[in-house]
């Protein structure tokens, strides 16, 4: 008669490995790194389907296979860590290896109070882990470990449902879960009391200031008054047809989960990033200035002969809407000059924030070190009028969105923003390639593939000298260029660019008629 402990994975290839034995194992004996790594690999290979054959108690072998799951999902993260090869624009959380959070979905941890809404949400912290996990397995077998990314992912994919499905059923786990679903700021603490932040910070906002206004005098200009260095050059995405696009100015059809997040079919948010994407004019002095590509060459590297524009979706929220907002991300092989802000690498997202009707609501800009954010709002927003006079950096809005399409103009070197325009021509421009923002995390090389963002979501060589003047702010390596996701956005006080309470925190609904 076969009792619980003598129960072997069958019909998995895993055969002479108890169910019970091999989770048991782990906590007591930590094997060798390469052992660890061909166990993941066998069972792997192997096809582990973790499907038992009959049990008399199969509560007990449920139990074993769940810890098994558990176990092959620590093991794989110990070696995406010893490899340095981790996604680093979402938090992992203790405790649940196999579910990940960013700050959106952080925010509805507190609020949950249907089981339609939180099996909504863990199917969402589960999605983040095999969006994150993709990645970490391709770079992790280019790191020169003989992992076989594609088989590993599949078996971590059937644990996944599987642990998922049992957690819906641990009330005390969930409560868990909602405590310790968060995601940590970028802001050191420690670094703002060595600093002497109190003191340090006044100083900085003086800096902020200036460039607030430097940045409303070249917006007070008229368009064709602005400087030009160079030669203006335009790149633009090949626009999609109109009659493609006509549908997707109806609402009434946006499908929404148990959270409120919109649902859109792949091609549907296609259009909404061809229909909103700008047309950007770039001053064009230099190669610094033209758009290009970043690739692998031994290292964070790049390329100007092909042109690309990144494209991701996030979500935000504004009162009870949850919105959709559509990132575009282009990037530039340098920031050149001599002052404290010149660096290898620079680069701009520009983000389009769409009410519940799928049209533009807010425009907001950063570079990709997080630096320089502003807000373009339509006529539908306005500034908050009780927003914090001290400890506090204002927002910078030095001009209201137009009706679009619209062309972004970009003076050189530099990169800033000076104006926000409607294009009333049908010049597109160079063409852009579109890619999508995931590619950036597994660029291919010679030896594999390779994250574009090292330690902390930072590019390896875009640190700036800056960096030993305004850490007191609390901000890790200031000017550097970072992944979406790790981008604190102002000095003085705290704020993040994927906030989901920005917008509400800073802008207000105009009152209707």
């Amino acid at each position: 008669m076969t009792t619980t402990a003598d129960t072997r994975i069958a019909g998995s290839g895993c055969s002479g490995v108890s169910a019970e034995a091999l989770p048991r194992l782990a906590p007591q004996r930590r094997s060798p790194a390469p052992a660890r790594l061909l166990l993941l690999l066998l069972l792997a290979v192997s096809g582990c389907t973790m499907a038992p054959r009959p049990s008399p108690n199969p509560p007990g072998l449920a139990a074993g296979l769940l810890a098994q799951c558990q176990w092959l999902f620590e093991q794989t993260d110990d070696h995406i860590d010893q490899a340095g090869v981790r996604h680093q624009g979402l938090a992992r959380i203790s405790g649940f290896p196999y579910l990940r959070i960013n700050r959106f979905l952080a925010s509805f941890g507190p609020e949950l109070d249907s089981p339609a809404q939180i099996n909504t949400w863990l199917q969402q912290l589960a999605r983040l882990d095999a969006q994150a996990r993709r990645p970490e397995l391709s770079n992790l077998a280019g790191s020169g470990r003989a992992i076989m990314a594609a088989p590993l992912n599949a078996r971590l994919d059937e644990c996944r449902t599987r642990l998922v499905a049992d957690l819906l059923h641990q009330p005390g786990q969930l409560r868990h879960l909602r405590k310790v679903a968060s995601v940590p700021d970028d802001y050191r603490i420690a670094w703002r009391v060595a600093g002497l932040y109190p003191l340090s910070a006044p100083l900085v906002l003086q800096g902020v200031r200036r460039w607030h206004d430097e940045a409303r005098n070249t917006f007070g200009q008229p368009l064709d008054q602005l400087a030009v260095t160079g030669q203006l050059t335009r790149w633009s995405a090949l626009p999609a047809p109109e009659e493609a696009l006509a549908h997707i100015d109806s609402a009434h059809t946006l499908t929404r989960d148990a959270l409120g997040i919109p649902r859109l079919a792949p091609e549907r948010l296609a259009q909404l990033f061809a229909r909103y994407a700008p047309v950007w004019e770039i001053d064009v002095v230099d190669a610094n200035d033209v758009i290009g590509t970043p690739v692998w060459d031994g290292g964070p590297g790049f390329d100007t002969t092909t042109a690309t524009q990144y494209q991701l979706p996030s979500y935000t929220r504004f009162g009870d809407e949850v919105l959709l907002q559509l990132n575009y991300v282009i990037w530039f092989k340098a920031r050149p000059g001599e002052d404290i802000y010149a660096g290898r690498f620079d680069g701009l997202t520009w983000r389009v924030t769409l009410g519940s009707d799928l049209q533009p609501l807010l425009y907001d800009s950063i570079h990709n070190c997080g630096c320089y954010h502003s807000f373009f709002p339509t006529a539908s927003l306005q500034l908050r009028t009780d927003l914090p006079e001290t400890g506090f950096e204002p927002p910078l809005v030095p001009q209201t969105a137009p009706p679009g399409p619209l062309v972004v103009r970009l003076e050189h070197q530099r990169h800033f923003i000076q104006r926000v325009y409607p294009r009333e021509d049908a010049d597109p421009g160079h063409p852009l390639v579109v890619s999508d923002y995931a590619s950036l995390l597994a660029l291919p090389g010679a030896k594999g593939h390779h994250s574009f963002f090292g330690n902390h979501g930072l590019v390896a060589g875009s640190e700036r000298p800056e960096r030993f003047i305004l850490w007191p702010m609390g901000i890790r390596s200031p000017g550097a260029m970072r992944q979406w996701g790790r981008h604190a956005v102002a000095f003085v006080g705290r704020r993040h660019f994927d906030d989901p309470d920005l917008i509400p925190s800073l802008f207000k609904r105009v009152p209707g008629p």
